[in-house]
């Protein structure tokens, strides 16, 4: 068990760096470490959403009751001088979400999922489709205009741009969309909201 355990936190600190795991209440499975290096994708000044992890957790799961989310666990940071703070939840030992706070008002700044490899091909192709079904739903919960349908295809063209590029992004309205991808495989897709000027369109960028 601790070998597993070291396998996966060194590899995403191959990734990204990493903090402690942190410990889960009754019946929910433990969190994933969560990154502690600088962010790769949070614009700097970005706005929030309105909604703090809980109100959104019990939105989102009255909605989307087959894909559950547990609750957010904060991770403990020695640097106060951050305006935010991170989260972590973990879904299964290859899937996790994760959220930047704003500090304070504890505000979502951005939320991730975050899909780590396997080295069985089955289980791998499995996470990738229960990956999907959590990213989908993510899009669905913050553009309720989208069906789910709808929101699936979003994602798959928001993944096929993404094919072949360590780091995307595309601003869709007030919302932006980033897709991660490392040299180990390591996949993470994060939401964003934005700020809006009269000049902006929807634009993809590098």
């Amino acid at each position: 068990m601790k070998t597993d355990i070291n396998k996966l936190l060194v590899t995403i600190l191959i990734a990204f760096g990493i903090g402690l795991p942190l410990p889960a209440a009754a019946n929910e499975p433990s969190v994933i470490p969560e990154i502690n290096s600088p962010l790769m994708y949070l614009l700097p000044n970005s706005p929030t959403f309105e909604d703090t992890i809980p109100t959104f957790r019990e939105k989102y799961n009255k909605n989307h009751p087959d894909t559950p989310l547990y609750e957010y666990r904060v991770i403990a940071s020695k640097d106060i001088s951050q305006p935010f703070i991170r989260a972590a939840s973990k879904i299964n030992d290859k899937i996790y979400s994760s959220a930047v706070l704003e500090r304070g008002s504890e505000k979502i700044k951005s939320l991730q999922i975050t899909l780590l490899p396997s080295q069985h091909k089955r289980e791998n192709a499995q996470n990738h489709l229960l990956a999907k079904k959590y990213i989908t739903a993510l899009i669905n919960q913050f553009e309720p205009t989208l069906s789910l349908g709808q929101a699936e295809i979003q994602l798959e063209k928001l993944l096929q741009a993404a094919e072949n590029r360590p780091a995307f992004s595309q601003k869709m309205g007030a919302i932006r969309y980033i897709i991660v991808n490392s040299s180990e495989n390591i996949m993470t897709f994060a939401i964003e909201p934005i700020k809006l000027s009269l000049s902006d369109t929807s634009v993809n960028e590098n």
